[in-house]
């Protein structure tokens, strides 16, 4: 698997993790972030690589700063 591919999973799993710490559910994500739930689910699958706006916007959603969100990612 090409390194790329293992980072999106990667940031996928952290995503996921920091959601159910939270209590979040996708919806929540949705609901009060502005995302399409497809786009957060491509996201949580490692299936899409975010732009940069979008993982400050996923630090914002999970009260994190951005390198707290890239953490062993």
């Amino acid at each position: 698997m090409p390194a790329e591919e293992k980072l999106k999973l990667r940031l996928g799993r952290r995503c996921r993790a920091l959601r159910r710490e939270r209590g979040l559910s996708q919806l929540d994500i949705v609901r009060n972030f502005n995302f399409s739930l497809s786009h957060y689910q491509k996201i949580e699958r490692g299936d899409l690589d975010p732009r940069l706006t979008t993982l400050v916007k996923l630090a914002a959603c999970f009260d994190v700063s951005l390198s707290e969100l890239l953490h062993d990612v």
